[in-house]
């Protein structure tokens, strides 16, 4: 039996606004760190003392760094006022396509205190996440991505080093460009972002969608979203199939070996016997991390009498 269409659709429209939010965050990156780099190349470089076009081994060029503090702290509270309006406006999307799909896989026992329910979870979910009011909280998790020092720390030791280097000042403009902004590749804010943010969309709605099921004895999901070249054995082994909270419990410990693949298809981890270092690390979760880092895999929770109709087999599992 296929997913009915009425679940399906729902599931995939929240996928492509998860993805299309996904990229205009990664797009916003971008832009605050072109514009952290234009700070940099305006305040902070013309003040440095250049001799013979090197710049000097001066206390003059090493009291310069006091000054990224500053321009740091300025950057962060533009960033802040770029990217939280952009973040709470992506979570609202996410809450009300999740109260959507609910309220058709429910049945009509469930919608009397749903309404009740769902503001709760989304008062937990977004103070969670660091959100309140359409603001960030201090010291929490948003926070404290937009106010990680790494970016700082590493324009700190380059200055430093160009400092005692008396390197070329275009040379020095040159790499601190190119450290800042990636050229062809990632660069600091990218990096910085990539580690906590880019995931953001999906594991929120992953734990929301959790947290609501369990208030309502929800045992049963869909792993759906699809499959690219590149899919993780485990995204393959698991893509549009039903599983239990049950099962997900283990999923820290699977391995390919264990997984049932479509026709033809060839596990792309030599070695089978072997958990996944997408799954096998500290801290994760398998409800809200999924296939790990960068798992585009969406959850959708049905009822017991779908999941059964779906999966016949885990109704003897009872």
């Amino acid at each position: 039996m296929r997913t009915p269409k009425r679940i399906s659709d729902i599931l995939n429209r929240k996928q492509e606004f998860i993805n299309a939010n996904r990229d205009k965050l990664e797009k916003s990156v971008i832009k605050i760190q072109d514009k952290f780099l234009s700070q940099l190349l305006s305040e902070i470089i013309p003040d440095l003392e250049i001799e013979n076009g090197l710049i000097k081994d001066s206390t003059h060029n090493y009291r310069i760094l006091s000054g990224l503090d500053r321009v740091y702290k300025d950057f962060t509270a533009v960033s802040n006022a770029l990217l939280i309006p952009q973040i709470t406006k992506t979570i609202t999307g996410i809450n009300e396509i999740g109260r959507d799909y609910f309220k058709v896989v429910m049945n009509e026992s469930m919608t009397l205190r749903f309404d009740k329910v769902l503001q709760a979870t989304i008062n937990k979910m977004s103070i969670r996440i660091g959100l309140k009011d359409g603001k960030s909280i201090s010291g929490g998790f948003l926070d404290s991505v937009i106010k990680d020092n790494s970016t700082l720390t590493n324009v700190k030791n380059y200055v430093t080093k160009s400092v005692t280097g008396q390197i070329d000042s275009k040379e020095f403009i040159k790499g601190l460009s190119k450290m800042v902004t990636g050229d062809e590749k990632m660069g600091l804010m990218e990096r910085q972002y990539q580690r906590y943010a880019y995931d953001l969309y999906q594991q929120y709605d992953r734990a929301y969608n959790t947290s609501l099921a369990k208030e309502f004895d929800m045992r049963y999901f869909l792993y759906q979203g699809g499959l690219i070249e590149d899919s993780r054995d485990f995204c393959v082994a698991h893509n549009n199939k039903v599983w239990s909270i049950d099962e997900a419990a283990d999923w820290d410990r699977w391995m390919p070996w264990m997984g049932e693949y479509p026709p033809g298809y060839e596990i792309k981890q030599k070695d089978h016997y072997e958990i996944p270092s997408y799954l096998g690390y500290p801290g994760y979760q398998p409800m809200t991390d999924f296939g790990g880092y960068n798992c585009r895999h969406g959850i959708g929770f049905i009822g017991d009498d779908l999941a059964f109709e779906l999966r016949p087999s885990l109704k003897g599992s009872e």
